[in-house]
């Protein structure tokens, strides 16, 4: 997924200032699962599905109950019985399978440590929140904002933006909903980006690298129509992840374009 590339950034020099600590050794036991489920919202004629929010928990713990990483996944949930409501409920659980097998990947690595600490309340994590960002009888537009944390100075953020037609529950491309070809729509994401840069340039904090042919470049090299978009407030919202044309500070740097 997209988040190992930005973590890739991290990674190396986040690790080496962890490896002289004190050593416990653990075992790994099997953490509880369980899922939560949120309180559903009231449908209004307007509301293209009836949704609501589960989470999916899950600690890992070593024989001595110490936790060496935590994980937590909000998604959202259509109550309805339409066809539609079915094949969006099941694009999720198949991205819910997808993240948890991803988030399970470096666990060796957390166990490991955590052998080199003592702290009890510094562990590995990775929580996802879920926002409903549109919800009307045309297109639902879900947001997921994810942390992931490797006890580093600081975790790296990463997203899942997905955009669905009400009546199918199937996803819709900023392609589509903007009536142009991909080309065209990296095109023209990437020359809002350029402008933007242009505007915030001489601002005390700038977004961008300072670099503008370094961020051209960078911008070439992404592929706006991956799902780095959502859909708020009648604009489609493209994000650049964090590092990629900017400081981690900057965040997710974002330009939108208003739909016709």
């Amino acid at each position: 997924m997209r988040r190992k590339e930005i973590a890739k950034k991290l990674g190396i020099t986040i690790m080496a200032s962890l490896l002289a600590l004190p050593c416990v050794v653990p075992v790994a036991c099997p953490p509880d699962t369980k899922v939560l489920a949120a309180q559903t919202d009231t449908k209004s004629p307007s509301q293209g599905l009836q949704l609501t929010t589960k989470t999916y928990e899950k600690e890992y713990k070593t024989e001595e109950g110490r936790i060496y990483k935590e994980v937590s996944y909000e998604y959202p949930y259509a109550e309805d019985d339409s066809d539609a409501a079915k094949t969006f409920n099941r694009f999720y659980r198949n991205l819910l399978t997808k993240w948890k097998k991803n988030a399970a990947e470096n666990l060796k690595e957390a166990e490991d440590m955590i052998k080199e600490t003592d702290s009890a309340d510094n562990y590995y994590a990775d929580d996802v929140k879920c926002e409903v960002t549109i919800n009307d009888e045309n297109h639902i537009c879900v947001l997921q904002s994810g942390y992931e944390y490797s006890m580093g100075a600081h975790g790296m953020p990463y997203r899942y933006s997905y955009i669905f037609d009400a009546k199918t529950g199937k996803k819709v491309s900023a392609a589509t909903l903007l009536g142009m070809s991909k080309k065209q729509v990296n095109e023209k994401v990437r020359e809002l980006y350029l402008k933007k840069f242009d505007k915030t340039k001489k601002v005390e904090t700038p977004l961008f690298y300072p670099d503008r042919d370094d961020v051209k470049k960078a911008l070439e090299q992404i592929d706006f129509n991956d799902n780095r978009y959502y859909l708020k407030n009648g604009k489609i919202r493209f994000y650049a992840d964090p590092y990629a044309v900017g400081p981690y500070v900057s965040g997710f740097i974002e330009v939108a374009v208003k739909l016709s």
